[in-house]
């Protein structure tokens, strides 16, 4: 006798027991409405119980359905983790690693090729998104993150302190060559949502009075930022290791001389149990000589 349903039935109970909603986890699952109520209806068959009611706040597990929720959960995890672990033994030499956009254009990419010289055996592929990925469910086995280094459930590392300093395009410094601190009034300020707080700190390290900045364009992105920047539109308070190139290259000026440390910092995150996989050691060891470079 067969004791464990189809498997679709439990995936479709699990995103629906997730979601709170059949509409929700079709969508989740990528199929229709229809076929999560037909998977739910099949398991509730094969079990001879109810698993979900309907009240007035949504969807809600019945006494059999909140029993059966978080192993179906755990084993599903289980599996996930089973097929991502044999999938990467069948390709050891594969890293995916997740990156802010703006540190991979501004940083990490033009720096990459030396990696690959050194480690032809190593195949690097690279997840660019803003969202903190899961490694414990995510195909990604790396992280480069900008923070405070105290995510929870993995191994942080820092490899590079930064600071923060205004910088501008010389297109914008052509039309004003005695630019001055205080002339950040004229031109708008094109900043990362979380930088106000660091603009005043700037400020008061230059000794200016703790006013209100000139008009603020405000991004999701600090890479957007930086593009409205490098084509002269106005100034940024630049990450140091996302100014060093442009600066260098003469695509970018300081302001001034005074920088800012930042609160936040530049780390390399992985799971405890991977920080001793080749590839990842390979990784690790090639980034904080090149974060020492900087």
């Amino acid at each position: 006798m067969n004791t464990l349903p189809p498997l679709n039935t439990l995936r479709a109970f699990d995103a629906a027991a997730r979601h709170g909603s059949f509409s929700r986890a079709a969508d989740a699952l990528n199929v229709t409405h229809g076929a999560v109520s037909k998977q739910i209806a099949s398991l509730e068959a094969f079990l001879g119980v109810t698993v979900f009611e309907r009240t007035a706040h949504g969807l809600e597990p019945t006494e059999a359905g909140a029993v059966l929720a978080p192993i179906v959960a755990e084993a599903l995890d289980a599996m996930a983790e089973g097929v991502r672990r044999v999938r990467r033994s069948a390709t050891p030499s594969t890293l995916t690693i997740s990156v802010l956009p703006s540190f991979a254009a501004h940083w990490l990419i033009h720096r990459m090729p030396r990696f690959l010289d050194r480690h032809p055996e190593i195949d690097v592929r690279f997840f660019t998104t803003r969202r903190v990925v899961d490694l414990t469910k995510e195909d990604v086995d790396l992280a480069i993150r900008y923070g405070l280094g105290d995510w929870p459930g993995v191994h942080a590392e820092c490899f590079m302190r930064e600071t923060l300093t205004p910088v501008y395009a010389p297109a914008l410094a052509a039309l004003h060559p005695e630019l001055e601190p205080t002339d950040l009034l004229r031109f708008t300020i094109h900043s990362h949502h979380t930088d106000a707080s660091n603009w005043k700190l700037w400020r008061i390290g230059m000794g200016l009075p703790d006013s209100d900045l000139p008009p603020v364009a405000v991004y999701d992105d600090t890479a957007l930022a930086m593009q409205a920047v490098l084509g002269g539109q106005g100034v940024i308070l630049g990450r140091s290791p996302l100014i060093t190139d442009a600066l260098a290259a003469g695509r970018l000026v300081r302001l001034s001389e005074v920088d800012i440390p930042s609160a936040e910092s530049d780390y390399l995150v992985c799971l405890e149990r991977h920080r001793a996989r080749p590839a990842i050691k390979a990784f690790r060891d090639w980034l904080i000589e090149e974060a020492g470079l900087h």
